[in-house]
């Protein structure tokens, strides 16, 4: 008898916002997610608008969703992988991160020096290409658009790639 009473009167609704916070425990609990990569996951699994609003409220009252922690961890990958603050903050502010996170978050990058010395590792690691470019001129050319697809500002470029 409890069952036709649970199935009548919004019940649907109740059991699409269960399925949409039971998904989105799922996909937090692979990685963290920014708001928008999770609303946008939601709705490819085919959640409506309620259902997707109420497994995001419920998942940031929970603190399972972070846009500014998930920024710094972001960040951090990127940092790691000798990316600089450009791409950084590009990359961050494709995943829905507002600007105030995105600020925060680029703290990881370190000073100017930290960029440099990051910028030389990369350099390091692509040596041996670069060494097959013998007119100085264009190896410096090469050196200076791989860090900048890379996100790295003109100074830290310039100073990255003097011995180059």
């Amino acid at each position: 008898m409890k069952k036709d009473h649970h199935r009548q009167g919004g019940s649907l609704p109740r059991q699409a916002h269960s399925r949409a916070l039971d998904s989105a425990f799922r996909i937090l609990a692979r990685r963290d997610h920014t708001q928008k990569e999770l609303k946008a996951k939601l709705r490819q699994k085919g959640f409506d608008r309620p259902a997707i609003e109420g497994a995001l409220a419920r998942c940031l009252e929970l603190g399972y969703l972070d846009d500014a922690k998930t920024a710094t961890i972001i960040a951090g990958h990127l940092v790691e992988s000798g990316y600089g603050p450009l791409r950084v903050r590009q990359t961050l502010g494709q995943k829905g991160i507002d600007d105030a996170a995105i600020e925060q978050a680029l703290a990881r990058c370190g000073d100017e020096d930290t960029q440099v010395l990051s910028a030389r590792r990369m350099l390091e690691k692509k040596a041996f290409h670069l060494s097959r470019e013998a007119d100085p001129w264009k190896r410096r050319q090469k050196a200076y658009r791989y860090l900048a697809g890379r996100g790295f500002s003109s100074t830290v470029i310039n100073m990255a790639i003097t011995d180059v």
